[in-house]
């Protein structure tokens, strides 16, 4: 899917981060409200995105970073370049393509991996991408609490998989995000009505920005929630307004680039 397939540690990446002068600052002055591209948010993302913390403030970041597991992943939130670092492989994603090394590691699903967990962690605030449709949709009931509901599709040649799209489930009345459902089509032909769910149980506030710390999937079938499948933990979790320096995305030489989805 687009966002489905959308480190250095976390300290590190901090440490390498950009700094700009005064001068720099001076000369190229760069505000929150030239930089965002929000005329396409539906009235009830808007309020999603408020409860968040605002796609302004969201918008004026430059870097996320996160470990999972024993992974460390680094994202320059302007470009999308990408850096994930486990003690036995590195992806990364320059801008155009996505590589991985060693050699002797099987890249061919590397595409697909490189900012597939950056997207579940950004939500809400991904889907407010330019190329972004939404659709307000009928509410549902989730575990016996009923939630708003937003469908979020993209245009045609949106990333890899633009037959995809999810529905954020949200508190009618507090418009806080607590579900996503999506579908996943990566590589194929026809679009998927099969969908999967998160639930976003736990949020902590970072730089103005509501952001989850836990994301629980759970089987969904026929309309019924089933059991907790698997569960991923967020950690050393840092965001911040400067980018990272774009020399650590670089493709190293020997590294091997992963295909893309044939369509």
């Amino acid at each position: 899917m687009k966002h489905i397939y959308i480190l250095a540690l976390a300290v590190v990446a901090c440490s390498q981060v950009k700094e700009k002068n005064a001068s720099e600052q001076e000369s190229t002055p760069v505000t929150v409200e030239a930089s965002v591209k929000d005329e396409h948010h539906s009235e009830s993302i808007k309020k999603v995105f408020s409860t968040h913390g605002t796609y302004a403030q969201w918008a004026s970041m430059g870097s996320l970073s996160f470990k999972l597991g024993d992974e460390t992943h680094l994202t320059n939130l302007k470009n999308r370049k990408a850096l994930i670092k486990s003690p036995a492989r590195t992806i990364g994603f320059d801008g155009q393509d996505v590589w991985v090394t060693p050699d002797s590691i099987d890249a061919s699903r590397a595409r697909f991996y490189h900012n597939l967990f950056f997207y579940f962690y950004a939500m809400p605030f991904v889907v407010g991408d330019p190329g972004a449709f939404y659709e307000d949709v009928a509410p549902r009931e989730l575990e016996g609490k009923v939630y708003g509901g937003i469908k979020v599709s993209y245009g045609d040649g949106v990333g890899d998989s633009p037959k995809d799209y999810y529905i954020i489930w949200y508190d009618p009345n507090t418009f806080k995000m607590e579900w996503l459902m999506y579908t996943v089509t990566y590589g194929k032909e026809e679009a998927n009505e099969s969908f999967s769910l998160i639930k976003y149980s736990k949020w902590a506030e970072i730089s103005g920005l509501l952001l989850p710390t836990d994301l629980q999937w759970y089987s969904y079938k026929d309309g019924e929630v089933g059991e907790m499948r698997s569960e991923r933990i967020f950690e050393e979790i840092s965001i911040a307004e400067n980018e990272p320096d774009d020399e650590l995305f670089i493709m190293p030489e020997g590294a091997q680039i992963s295909p893309a989805p044939e369509r």
